[in-house]
């Protein structure tokens, strides 16, 4: 290694300062070979060579070799067992870590304020107030709790395991403090929910003398965001500009990020556009911010401009494009983003898989979702309730409840996002029995049902046709908004009672709610079902005449539907021509179901074209048409649906169902026979149609397979029409 032969051999002075260097180089290589001379020339034995050493190895993750270098160290200061349980913890050996504090405190070498720090911050991070506690009792008996530093790292510790009394208490306690006891502090209250408290401490602050930093302001602004207060993120921005803060890349996202959440975008872009350098902070803060704001494509277009600019992705980025990706039901590219992340090894990450899972699930691959959710090594509570969500929003109620069930008796804590998608997952089977079950521990269980639990107890009650205690709960709520209102008015809706349902909208304004385009999607639908035409249109231009709010694609289809329900189907026509934008497969589907009820072929070929074109991979469409052509005779329209879904490679979903019996959901399909208690059910079936037969019903056997009109299905269903029971 040394090339001049009489050079001066290194001593304990240089040696440390060139394995520094090998270590800031990453040189590993270079680093043992110094090693292995401090070895020949005697002084790897040497406290501070031996600390230097230490540190390059437990930094690079070699903690075998840091161990050796450790253990050949007779004499040990505080400073290298600090450095030997740094690494240990950094390399997540918490447990080596400790058992290395136990060995230091029996050779008799007390901790310092390091040391306490490093064991604090384990605490924090997994939440372990006890251990935390008896840190503090020995920073009490060690003499160090005045300490500045040791302070500020057991207030950061108590806030993170929400004890804000405890750290309150520590703080004013305090007999002097620091910028980062103010930032601690103000970063622990954001964290636990109390945003008043925390600008309280801002305000403190200033007046205490201490000049807020970038942490401090980065710490207080989600706050906020939460508080929903633009005006007051406008002031925190003067303070910065009048103060000359320095602007750092966290900062700029800081408000960045309140701006987006506030909805103004357009002050979010000029600050994207001010800002002096563009790293993966900003451009993930953009991109989950344009998702935020409904503005898919331009997430995407600055997902590709961060890697145009060669900005490598992290996990944050990936998990900010995926829900864009799935609000566009961009497929390939959410694939191709997978494919990053395994490469990667972002996929260890739990927000990362969670985000991917509800990708796959609202781009239609359930399957994929639900696989990804099986190898998770480890899951939270975010994943869970992801994948329970996307088993209800997708049709699969039932595997919703089984995994709820699971996520129960696996211990895994539940909040309120999971009972709302139990809920809903209850509501669309109906099981009013589960969804009881789910109501009785919102009100004995630990977790107390906020006002959107609650407004989902009402949707479930109302859909499994309970409107009673609907009604009861939305009367007990302690709290309500514009959510509950509209739960409660839809519930009235959904079972026909429109004027209750007008009633409720008088009622929601004199309690100080103004309505939104929720509200009234949900009363033009009652109208709708009720074949109330001109009271339907009157509250679509109250909506937008009175209250100003722009009609969205799903008013434009509840129009549609309402007068295509009631056989006006010219005028459906000439409202879809007068939309001010393109209709989508909602509004054209249910132009299709009128044409079927009103025997409208001619309407059902334009509709059915633009429906095949918007939505080719959605067998209903090409089921109804050929239903319609079947009513019709025009089999060779029924062909032609064959050879299209043939061609499309589409496949019919089999119909099935659900019905609840003793508190028990069974699943069936059409002709299904797998039930134990099969010859019993159709016997049952049997006599009901028997007496429907009697009440003068008049089957239409020529819509039982229109897929298939020359098939046997048709004579078998006649016989079975006809079967006598006598």
């Amino acid at each position: 290694m040394w090339s001049h032969p009489a050079a001066p051999s290194p001593d304990a002075h240089t040696l440390p300062y060139v394995v520094k260097s090998c270590a800031a180089l990453g040189a590993m290589s270079l680093g043992r070979l110094v090693h292995r001379t401090a070895r020949a020339i005697g002084l790897a034995n040497d406290v501070y060579v031996g600390s230097a050493l230490v540190k390059m190895y437990a930094d690079a993750g070699l903690l075998g070799n840091a161990r050796d270098a450790f253990d050949g160290i007779p004499e040990r200061d505080c400073v290298l067992w600090n450095v030997m349980m740094d690494g240990c913890i950094k390399a997540g050996d918490v447990d080596g870590a400790v058992r290395l504090f136990r060995n230091m405190r029996a050779s008799g070498c007390e901790p310092n304020f390091a040391t306490l720090a490093c064991f604090l911050s384990v605490c924090a991070t997994d939440a372990d107030l006890l251990s935390g506690a008896q840190l503090h009792s020995l920073a009490v008996k060690c003499g160090l709790e005045p300490e500045v530093a040791v302070a500020n790292t057991l207030l950061a510790m108590y806030a993170k395991c929400q004890c804000l009394d405890d750290a309150w208490r520590l703080f004013e306690l305090m007999p002097q403090d620091d910028l980062v006891t103010w930032n601690g502090m103000i970063s622990g209250c954001v964290q636990n929910g109390l945003f008043v408290e925390a600008f309280g401490l801002f305000y403190d602050m200033q007046r205490s003398g201490a000049r807020p930093d970038s942490i401090t302001l980065v710490s207080l602004l989600p706050a906020l965001t939460d508080l929903n207060g633009l005006k007051q993120g406008k002031e925190v921005h003067g303070y910065i500009v009048r103060n000359c803060v320095n602007m750092d890349v966290f900062l700029v996202s800081a408000l960045v990020d309140i701006y987006f959440k506030c909805r103004d975008v357009r002050m979010a872009q000029n600050l994207y556009d001010a800002a002096r350098a563009i790293d993966v902070v900003i451009g993930s803060t953009m991109i989950s911010g344009y998702v935020l704001n409904g503005m898919s494509e331009e997430a995407l277009q600055m997902f590709r401009y961060l890697l145009e600019q060669c900005i490598k992705p992290n996990a944050v980025t990936i998990a900010s494009v995926l829900p864009g990706c799935a609000s566009m039901a961009a497929l390939p590219l959410g694939q191709q983003i997978h494919g990053y992340v395994l490469r990667n090894a972002y996929e260890r990450k739990c927000y990362v898989e969670s985000a991917l899972m509800d990708m796959y699930a609202k781009c239609g691959r359930l399957d994929l979702s639900h696989y990804i959710f099986l190898k998770m090594s480890q899951k939270d509570e975010v994943t869970w309730n992801s994948m329970i969500s996307s088993f209800s929003q997708n049709g699969k109620p039932q595997e919703a409840l089984d995994l709820f069930r699971q996520m129960c008796m696996e211990g895994i804590k539940y909040n309120n996002i999971t009972i709302s998608a139990a809920l809903s997952a209850c509501a669309s089977l109906p099981a009013i029995y589960y969804g009881k079950e789910i109501h009785g521990v919102t009100i004995k269980g630990p977790i107390k049902a906020d006002i959107f639990a609650e407004s989902a107890l009402i949707d479930m009650y109302a859909k499994c046709g309970n409107l009673e205690l609907a009604l009861r709960v939305f009367e007990f709520m302690p709290d309500k908004n514009e959510v509950s209102w509209n739960s409660i008015i839809s519930a009235y809706g959904a079972h026909g009672l429109v004027k209750e349902s007008v009633s409720l909208l008088h009622g929601m304004q004199e309690e100080g709610y103004k309505p939104d385009h929720v509200t009234f999607l949900a009363l033009i639908s009652a109208c709708a079902h009720a074949g109330l035409v001109e009271e339907g249109v009157q509250l679509f231009q109250c909506m937008t005449k009175k209250y100003l709010i722009a009609p969205r694609m799903e008013h434009f289809a509840c129009m549609v539907d309402l007068y295509s329900r009631s056989g006006k189907l010219d005028k459906a026509i000439q409202f879809i021509a007068d939309m001010p934008f393109k209709p989508d497969a909602g509004i054209w589907g249910a132009l299709l179901h009128a044409c079927r009820v009103h025997r409208n072929v001619e309407l059902a070929d334009i509709a059915s074209q633009e429906l095949f074109k918007l939505d080719p991979a959605n067998s209903g469409y090409y089921v109804l048409m050929s239903n319609i052509n079947a009513v019709a005779g025009r089999w060779d329209g029924v062909s032609k649906v064959r050879r299209l879904m043939k061609d499309n490679k589409i496949l019919k979903i089999p119909g099935y169902s659900w019905v609840d019996v003793n508190n028990s959901s069974h699943l069936f399909v059409a002709s299904d026979k797998s039930h134990p208690e099969s010859e019993d059910i159709y016997t049952s079936l049997k006599t009901l149609l028997q007496e429907l037969r009697e009440e003068g019903y008049v089957p239409r056997p020529d819509l039982c397979h229109p897929m298939h009109p020359d098939n046997n299905t048709q004579v078998e269903f006649k016989k079975f029409w006809q079967y006598d029971l006598s």
